[in-house]
């Protein structure tokens, strides 16, 4: 991407091998007297803006200045995680047949399930494997933590036939600690700080849509943006992209939860009835792939009074 920016634009706006300790308000000792920013990195270095933006993901330290000590400042271990794993596509149908191993699976089952779809083109499966944590809690301060073929089969000891030949086909695997966001009171509030993504709006991967949210808050805030004349118009564009996008977001996070519980047989009011699960499932995506981000286009646009 940086590559097709002008020479120029590249030489002023990019820079790499920084990381980010601190933000700074500037009152009103920034350019023309304006109120901007300075950022704070680790090298001592420092760089000043009319605003920032943070989309640096669920660790992201923008977050940690934007809602300070707040619990919703830091990621919340989920009580879940998965083994991870890969394997060459030949193996796989061998071992499951073609329908298993070419398409996307879900194994579901009581306090876990497994999810196998092909990548690289159908050369390989992926594997994820999720399992609930007992005790709830994660102790490591890593994420990713390698494990052994041992314990993913103690995990899923009495699984099904078609499980446990994909766990033994599964030739490494790692163990990945599954963090989100607790619900932030804001993506912005007064100031010149705005969360994007991740660092919005953290969600676990059960309804696979963590990225096209953070697609869709470019999208709108891209257009907000695009009516600011005025260092003095950044406020009100970040406010009304908070508007905008903050209740669908942090719905993901919820819903992405509630998906987990639905799988692992936890779910309220459906526990293990498999045909109420298989009655809910298909309808729990409607609200994020039937949504049209055109239809909030005119109302981000009515906003900056560009209609």
């Amino acid at each position: 991407m940086v590559a097709l920016l002008p020479a120029d634009v590249k030489k002023r706006c990019v820079s790499f091998g920084h990381r980010l300790v601190g933000i700074k308000k500037l009152n009103g000792r920034y350019r023309d007297g304006t109120s901007g920013v300075r950022l704070v990195f680790t090298d001592g270095s420092s760089a000043t803006a009319d605003a920032v933006i943070g989309c640096d993901g669920i660790k992201s330290q923008v977050r940690r200045v934007k809602l300070g000590h707040a619990p919703e400042a830091y990621p919340t271990f989920t009580g879940k995680f998965a083994y991870r794993g890969l394997m060459p596509m030949d193996r796989a149908i061998a071992v499951l047949g073609e329908r298993f191993a070419r398409n996307a699976h879900h194994h579901i089952g009581y306090g876990g399930h497994v999810l196998t779809f092909p990548i690289d083109r159908g050369n390989t499966m992926n594997v994820v494997a999720f399992r609930t944590k007992t005790d709830g809690q994660w102790e490591s301060s890593e994420w990713v933590l390698p494990a052994t073929k041992q314990e993913m089969k103690q995990d899923f000891e009495g699984w099904g036939a078609n499980v446990q030949a994909i766990l033994q086909l599964m030739e490494r695997c790692d163990k990945w600690a599954l963090f989100d966001h607790p619900p932030a009171n804001m993506y912005y509030q007064q100031g010149r700080i705005c969360l994007i993504g991740d660092a919005a709006h953290a969600s676990t991967p059960h309804q696979g849509s963590g990225a096209g949210m953070a697609i869709e808050d470019a999208y709108i805030l891209s257009v907000l943006l695009s009516g600011v004349e005025e260092a003095s118009d950044l406020e009100g564009a970040f406010s009304r992209y908070e508007s905008l996008r903050k209740e669908r977001t942090q719905r993901l996070v919820r819903s992405s939860r509630e998906q987990a519980a639905i799988y692992d047989f936890q779910a309220d009011g459906v526990e293990d009835d498999v045909g109420k699960i298989a009655a809910l499932l298909p309808q729990r995506w409607d609200w994020i792939w039937d949504y049209d981000l055109d239809q909030e286009l005119p109302e981000a646009q009515r906003l900056t009074g560009k209609l």
